[in-house]
């Protein structure tokens, strides 16, 4: 990877980053304050791609690729954290003791450990079921998230029910 800075008198400045994949991107910037971005292939002399963005979509553009607002998960602890964590669609029978109750009433975070993220009911899916309000009927299919023992101290609290 290679980087060039260049004056460009009367405009701004232009900066130019070779690709490790091959093709360069460059960056000119405005005495104006907008920036423009080209990406020009490998072995091409003409642009591929031109973006266009005001000062202000750049400092946001800026913030997003510096890692201010979301820091992305190293692939070494997202594996370690897919190891810890099951997703499990539980179908809740007639019997199940949580039948017509709420998922707060229910205190199932509390004596399980797992979390409802989703409930799919007559074929429509309930996501982030509010708690207070939302009651399990039977015939529901719950998508719950725990470890592997959580998820098993669910099915038994659960009662009737199965995966």
């Amino acid at each position: 990877m290679r980087f060039r800075e260049i004056d460009l008198p009367g405009v701004g400045k232009k900066y130019t980053l070779e690709l490790d994949g091959g093709g360069e991107l460059t960056l000119i910037i405005h005495n104006t304050g907008r920036r423009e971005i080209y990406i020009i292939e490998e072995d091409e002399e003409e642009p591929t791609c031109v973006i266009s963005l005001t000062e202000d979509e750049a400092k946001e553009l800026g913030f997003l690729l510096a890692g201010t607002t979301y820091q992305p998960v190293a692939p070494e602890r997202m594996e370690l954290i897919m190891k810890e964590m099951v997703m499990e669609w539980v179908k809740i029978g007639e019997g199940s003791t949580l039948v017509n109750k709420t998922i707060a009433e229910s205190q199932i975070r509390k004596r399980t450990g797992t979390s409802i993220v989703a409930i799919i009911r007559d074929g429509d899916m309930l996501v982030n079921p509010d708690p207070y309000e939302t009651k399990i009927l039977s015939g529901d299919t719950l998508v719950i998230v725990g470890r592997r023992e959580q998820i098993n101290r669910f099915l038994e609290f659960c009662g009737d029910c199965s995966i």
